[in-house]
C-alpha cells in the first residue's frame, strides 16, 4: 500500500510539474495592449493592428486568453475588428490560426458569413534550435445568403527554430526564439510564400518577415508598442 502511495503521489507530482511547464509566448495579463506596425519592402508603412487581452480564464493549470483585435490601414483608418484566442494546455501553448489571416483581405467580407476550420500553431514548452514544430492549417468558408461563395485554405509546413537571437524594437529588446516555416495559400490559385518569425516568451510576436517563394522579401511586420 505504501509503495502504491509513493508511486501515485510520484505520478501526480510529474503531472502538476509537466502542467505547469507551458510556457506563454503571448502577454498573460488581462489588459494588456500590443500593437504591431506592418511594413512594405521598401520600409513603408502598410497598416497596423492593435491586439488587448480582453478576458483570462483559467481552469487548474490551463489558460486560456480572448484577445481584441482592431486592424488599421495605413492612413490609420479601422477596417476591422475581431477576436482570436491563446491558450496554454498540456505543457503546450497554442495560437490561434485566425491570427494569421490577413486581416486587410477579410475586411471585404465582414458583412458575410465566416466558417473556420482550423488546427492550431502549437509551440512545445522546451524548444531547442533544430527542432522541427507541427504543422498547422486553417480553411476559411465564406457564404451569402445560404451560398457558398469561396473557400480559402493556408497550411503552414516545414516550422522549425532557427536559433536564438535579441532582437530590438520601439517596443524593446527581447531575447527571442527565431523559427521559420512555409506557407501555402489556396483560393482561386496556389500561392506558396516563406516566413521568418521572431517570438518572445511572455511576449509574442517581435518580428516577422515574408518573403515570395524565390526568396525575395515581400514585407515585415513589428511590434512597436506593449502597454501593461
Amino acid at each position: 500500500m505504501k509503495k502504491l502511495l509513493f508511486i501515485l503521489t510520484g505520478f501526480i507530482s510529474v503531472s502538476f510539474v509537466f502542467a505547469q511547464d507551458c510556457k506563454m509566448y503571448f502577454p498573460a495579463d488581462e489588459g494588456t495592449q500590443i500593437e504591431i506596425t506592418n511594413y512594405d519592402k521598401k520600409d513603408k508603412v502598410v497598416g497596423s493592428s492593435v491586439q488587448k487581452i480582453a478576458d483570462k480564464e483559467t481552469s487548474g493549470d490551463d489558460v486560456t486568453l480572448t484577445v481584441s483585435q482592431e486592424t488599421f490601414d495605413k492612413k490609420g483608418e479601422k477596417i476591422m475588428e475581431g477576436d482570436f484566442t491563446v491558450s496554454c494546455h498540456d505543457g503546450k501553448f497554442y495560437m490561434d490560426m485566425r491570427n494569421f489571416l490577413d486581416s486587410e483581405a477579410m475586411a471585404a467580407y465582414k458583412d458575410m458569413e465566416v466558417e473556420v476550420d482550423a488546427t492550431d500553431m502549437v509551440f512545445p514548452s522546451e524548444m531547442s534550435v533544430g527542432d522541427k514544430l507541427p504543422d498547422a492549417s486553417i480553411t476559411v468558408t465564406i457564404n451569402s445568403s445560404g451560398m457558398t461563395m469561396f473557400t480559402m485554405k493556408v497550411w503552414v509546413t516545414n516550422r522549425m527554430v532557427e536559433a536564438r537571437e535579441q532582437i530590438t524594437t520601439s517596443a524593446g529588446t527581447f531575447d527571442c526564439l527565431k523559427m521559420s516555416y512555409d506557407t501555402e495559400t489556396k483560393m482561386m490559385i496556389k500561392v506558396q510564400s516563406k516566413a521568418v518569425q521572431w517570438i518572445a516568451e511572455g511576449v509574442g510576436m517581435v518580428r516577422s518577415e515574408s518573403y515570395n517563394k524565390n526568396g525575395k522579401l515581400e514585407g515585415y511586420s513589428v511590434l512597436t508598442a506593449l502597454k501593461n
